[in-house]
C-alpha cells in the first residue's frame, strides 16, 4: 500500500465511525462490568495505561489515566470479542494482493465494528495472512490483532518427514500457529489411511516441538476422538456427523483438548445474500444441499450445537468461533443465535472470554477485564446478561487502550445490530 492509498483507506475508516487514538491510556467510569471470571460489578470504573488494565474496582476510579474519560452509564463492558477461526484474507495467489488494496481495510473495519479485538486466522494463504498481520500491527489498517495461521495438508503429503519440513517451514515463515488440518480428508465414513493417521500425528508433534498449536477439523465423532488420540489439542469445528457421546466427551476432556464452535456452519443463513427470504449455506449456496463437508440434509444444525453442549458438560474447554468470511456483525449474530439454542448468556460470556483466550494461549493478556491484561473492550449498549442479542450493541471498541470505535450518539447506537437475525 502506497502513501495516497494508506491515506484514502485511513480517510474512509474514520468516515466511517472508526477513532484510531494515539493514546493507549483511558478511564472508563460508571460501567457495568463483565470481568469474565464470573465476576460482576454493577457499577464500576476501569484505569487503563501503556495499553494495560491497571486498575478494575467497584465505585468510581482511584486515580486517572491522563487519557481520554468514557462515561460509561447504563453501558456494559466486557472483553474484547475473540474469533478463534475465521477466514480472513479470501483470495490466493495473485489476487491478494488486490485483497490487500481494497477489500482488507473495509473487512477489518467490520471486524472492529462488530466488536473482535483479536481473530485468529483459519486456512488462509500463508503469505496473505502474514502480510495482513504486518499491515495491521504497524498501522496501516486499522483492525483486530491477527493471530496468523500457516497451511500444512498433512492428507496429501507423502510422508511424515515431509510433514515436519511443511510444519517446520510455515513456523519459520512467522506463522503463529498451524491453520485447520482436516482429518481424515474423506469427512464420512471415517476411514482415514494408516499414512494419513501417521502424518497427523507426526504434524502435531513437530508444531509443540515448534511452540505452535495444530488445529485440526475433524467433523465427525469419530474423527474427533480420531484426532484427539494422535495428539490434538485443538479442534476448529464442533461435530456434525453423528451423536457425540458422554464417554466420548470424557475422553476428550482428560486430555485437556478444546474446541472451537463454527456451530452456525450448520443453521442457514438469512438476510445475507439475499433478502427474498431464502435460506443459504454460509458462502451463499442454497442450504442445506449446498453445504461442503456435510450430508447435506441439514441434519447438521441439530448434532452441532448439542454436540459442543455434550462436550461441555463433560468438561470440555468449549471456545468461540465462527469460520465465516461474510460480514463481521452477520457473522457474529448467527453464531451466538446457534449457540443461544444451548448455552445461557452466562455461558457465552465464558466461551467467548478466558475459553477463546486460551484457545489461542493467551489468556494471561485476553479475554478478561482484569488487572495486568490488555486494553481490549468492548462497551455495550445493553447488558449480555439478559440475552445473547445484547452481544451484539457494540458503541465502543478498544484495542490495546486504543478507541477504534466510538459510535456514541449515532443513529441506532446501542441497538442490537440485525435483531430479527
Amino acid at each position: 500500500m502506497n502513501r495516497m492509498q494508506a491515506c484514502l483507506a485511513a480517510a474512509a475508516i474514520a468516515a466511517a465511525g472508526s477513532l484510531p487514538a494515539v493514546a493507549q491510556n483511558l478511564t472508563i467510569e460508571n460501567a457495568r462490568i463483565i470481568v469474565g471470571n464470573g465476576q460482576v460489578i454493577e457499577q464500576g470504573s476501569i484505569v487503563a495505561r501503556d495499553g494495560r488494565l491497571v486498575s478494575v474496582a467497584a465505585g468510581a476510579a482511584a486515580s486517572s489515566s491522563g487519557g481520554p474519560v468514557i462515561d460509561a452509564r447504563g453501558m456494559t463492558v466486557m472483553a474484547g470479542f475473540i474469533d478463534d477461526h475465521r477466514h480472513l484474507v479470501h483470495s490466493r495467489g495473485a489476487a491478494v494482493a488486490t485483497f490487500l488494496k481494497g477489500e482488507a481495510a473495509k473487512e477489518m473495519h467490520a471486524l472492529l465494528e462488530a466488536g473482535f479485538t483479536t481473530v485468529q486466522s483459519g486456512g488462509d494463504d500463508d503469505q496473505g495472512i502474514l502480510e495482513l498481520k504486518r499491515r495491521v500491527a504497524n498501522g496501516q489498517i486499522a483492525g483486530p490483532r491477527i493471530i496468523a495461521s500457516g497451511q500444512v495438508r498433512t492428507a496429501f503429503l507423502p510422508d511424515e518427514a515431509a510433514v515436519r519440513a511443511a510444519v517446520d517451514q510455515v513456523v519459520k515463515a512467522g506463522a503463529d500457529s498451524i491453520a485447520e488440518v482436516h482429518f481424515p480428508d474423506v469427512v464420512w465414513p471415517y476411514q482415514p489411511t494408516v499414512q494419513e493417521s501417521r502424518n497427523l500425528a507426526a504434524g502435531i508433534a513437530e508444531a509443540r516441538k515448534d511452540g505452535v498449536e495444530f488445529q485440526v477439523h475433524a467433523v465427525s465423532d469419530l474423527a474427533l476422538v480420531g484426532a484427539v488420540r494422535l495428539g490434538a489439542r485443538r479442534l476448529v469445528h464442533s461435530v456434525n456427523v453423528n451423536w457425540v457421546t458422554d464417554e466420548q466427551a470424557r475422553e476428550v476432556a482428560a486430555t485437556g483438548a478444546m474446541v472451537a464452535s463454527s456451530t452456525g456452519f450448520g443453521t442457514p443463513v438469512f438476510n445475507v445474500f439475499n433478502h427474498d427470504n431464502k435460506p443459504t449455506f454460509r458462502d451463499g449456496k442454497p442450504w442445506p444441499s449446498g453445504m461442503i463437508d456435510a450430508q447435506g440434509v441439514g441434519q447438521e444444525a441439530g448434532y452441532m450445537p448439542v454436540n459442543l453442549r455434550t462436550l461441555y458438560d463433560n468438561g470440555v474447554t468449549v471456545c468461540f468461533s465462527t469460520d465465516t468470511v461474510f460480514d463481521a456483525r452477520a457473522a457474529l449474530a448467527h453464531e451466538l443465535k446457534t449457540l443461544n439454542l444451548v448455552f445461557s448468556p452466562q455461558d457465552l460470556i465464558k466461551i467467548m472470554g478466558p475459553n477463546s483466550a486460551a484457545f489461542l494461549d493467551r489468556q494471561a493478556d485476553i479475554g478478561t477485564v482484569e488487572p495486568g491484561k490488555l486494553a481490549d473492550l468492548v462497551i455495550l449498549g445493553g447488558n449480555p446478561l439478559d440475552g445473547y442479542w445484547n452481544f451484539l450493541t457494540a458503541e465502543v471498541v478498544i484495542k490495546g487502550g486504543k478507541i477504534m470505535i466510538d459510535k456514541r450518539g449515532q443513529p441506532g447506537a446501542g441497538q442490537p445490530y440485525n435483531a430479527g437475525f
